[in-house]
């Protein structure tokens, strides 16, 4: 069980970020932003984890554990008007927030008088029928910006431009939930049907490359992470409470669709260094630890195309997603002989280990960020929870 502090901050907490880690650096970020909501006056917010060495003697382990952190402290903030909907920093000192007024905000980092302002911003780019509506999401890659909402549209933004670069107003006819980069000029999707899309930048067409969903109820995908080395895997969170594993160099269908949650799965996080782990926040008021750190390597092979595990945790539910399908794998699996342990045929055989890291089973963990060792989330209770990880295998 994760070593957990919880701090009290007196507003919802809806997204938190660490700050980038340093190229070539070897020591952990101690620094993350967090981003309120539902308050009449919200707000952008930097803090700090001071972490300090245990005892001489006790040395650290390299997973975290010889390490003691203090719980995080404001170094400063700034007001948002509306909700924070969507939060990501942009180099070391810069953060980009989306708001339910449909606005983008950088703001930047003064390290020297530890203050936030606002650097640049660009109002109302998501509308509808000439009303404002909310920006859902937005990712970030290098100086460019994309965004989307419920009006359907994505936002191509270049960091010094007054406008939009490009606009796709007809990205999706439903609301779009999160947004990845997966490449540094293709981004994917999720949307309230269930689809994921993904859109070229290289092209001039307004149409999705591609377009992949879950068969049967149209159940609404609320959030996706990208493998931190193999862009065509991707896990996506839905409002049943499922977590799917994708593939994406095969079109149309999800490999896993695994029942989780007993409420709606906020996000889900790739361990960037460790990515055989995998974390989920929920509705329910839970956060998960997936390890498929266990799931022995499978040869490549025919393989079905959709597995169904059942958490071990209280939210785990039933039901037939989908009948499976088979297709053979290739890929950088043909180059190694063995699959992703996320891909594999042995992920429908438990041996994916699924450890509660919190229990709340009353108020919803909105969002959570992991990085090196310690795991964050942040809650409508009015609170940041940091959790020591400690070693991961």
């Amino acid at each position: 069980m994760a070593d957990t502090r919880a701090t009290f901050v007196s507003h919802k907490i809806n997204k938190i970020r660490w700050r980038q880690q340093q190229k070539q650096s070897l020591q952990e970020s101690d620094v993350f932003a967090s981003g309120s909501w539902d308050d009449e006056q919200n707000k952008v917010c930097l803090w700090k984890v001071e972490r300090q060495k245990v005892q001489s003697g006790e040395m650290d382990d390299g997973g975290g554990k010889g390490y003691v952190e203090s719980d995080p402290v404001t170094l400063c903030e700034a007001p948002h008007r509306g909700d924070v909907t969507g939060l990501e920093y942009m180099g070391q000192d810069h953060i980009v927030a989306s708001s339910s007024t449909g606005t983008i905000t950088i703001y930047k980092h003064h390290t020297n008088s530890q203050t936030l302002g606002v650097s640049q911003q660009w109002e109302k780019v998501h509308h509808h029928y000439g009303q404002m509506c909310p920006c859902t999401c937005l990712a970030v890659r290098d100086d460019v910006i994309v965004s989307s909402g419920e009006d359907g549209r994505v936002n191509i933004i270049q960091v010094g431009h007054k406008t939009p670069n490009r606009v796709i107003d007809k990205a999706d006819s439903s609301t779009v939930n999160s947004i990845t980069f997966l490449k540094q000029t293709e981004f994917v999707t999720v949307n309230s049907t269930g689809q994921l899309k993904i859109f070229d930048l290289r092209t001039n067409s307004d149409e999705p490359t591609q377009t992949l969903s879950v068969t049967g109820e149209l159940t609404p995908l609320q959030c996706i992470d990208k493998h931190p080395s193999q862009a065509h895997i991707v896990a996506t969170g839905g409002q049943d409470g499922v977590l799917g594993m994708w593939d994406l160099r095969h079109d149309k269908f999800p490999v896993s669709l695994m029942e989780a949650h007993s409420g709606t799965v906020w996000e889900v996080r790739f361990h960037p260094t460790a990515p055989d782990h995998l974390f989920t926040c929920s509705e329910d008021g839970c956060v998960w630890h997936w390890d498929g750190s266990q799931v022995n390597a499978t040869p490549v092979g025919m393989v079905t195309g959709i597995n169904q595990i059942t958490g071990t945790g209280a939210g785990s539910g039933g039901g037939n997603l989908s009948t499976p399908r088979q297709f053979q794998y290739g890929g950088s699996a043909v180059a190694t002989g063995l699959t992703n342990p996320w891909l594999a045929t042995d992920i429908a055989k438990n041996k994916i280990e699924i450890t509660s890291l919190l229990d709340q089973k009353s108020l919803p963990i909105n969002t959570l960020d992991v990085a090196g060792h310690t795991l964050l989330c942040g809650t409508d209770g009015e609170t940041i929870f940091t959790m020591n990880l400690g070693s991961l295998r």
